[in-house]
């Protein structure tokens, strides 16, 4: 009887962690793809062509389609020096199962970044610039697109 109860145990036990309800799944491209905003906090730049040792700050838009590449514009102000809207740029995510992601992308300024990023939930991520030269942090909230997630936020 014991050795029943324990086998039924063990199926159920079994049958839990198979469904994803249930389990921690993890993550993948397709839990980030759809639109979203980005706002950075004040960070420092050392761009080639930008004034050295100025904060900056930006402002835009991220699509990530389910493939992992993305594409969006972002509006940039430079301390005491410009304001420049509607800058494009092109890209790609990587996401780990760990809920941890990379970005590659490259603006029409001729710019290229890789920023590490830790998704939050289905509806929030929170990135940093991986180039010591220009120190960033910022928050990324979703707008539109998959919301396929069963977690609680």
């Amino acid at each position: 009887m014991k050795m029943k109860a324990l086998t039924g145990c063990l199926l159920l036990l079994s049958a839990a962690l198979a469904n994803p309800a249930w389990a921690d799944r993890g993550c993948s491209v397709r839990d980030v793809a759809g639109k979203w905003m980005f706002a950075t906090g004040i960070g420092r730049q050392m761009l080639p062509g930008f004034p050295p040792d100025k904060d900056i700050t930006a402002i835009g838009t991220m699509n990530i389609a389910r493939d992992g590449s993305l594409e969006g514009t972002f509006d940039v102000t430079v301390q005491d020096t410009f304001f420049q809207p509607d800058i494009p740029y092109t890209g790609s995510v990587v996401v780990n199962s760990d809920c941890t992601a990379t970005i590659e992308f490259v603006t029409a300024l001729g710019s290229a970044r890789t920023d590490s990023i830790v998704i939050v939930n289905r509806r929030a991520m929170t990135a940093m610039s991986q180039d010591p030269l220009n120190l960033w942090t910022y928050e990324i909230r979703r707008v539109a697109g998959s919301l396929r997630w069963n977690r609680d936020d």
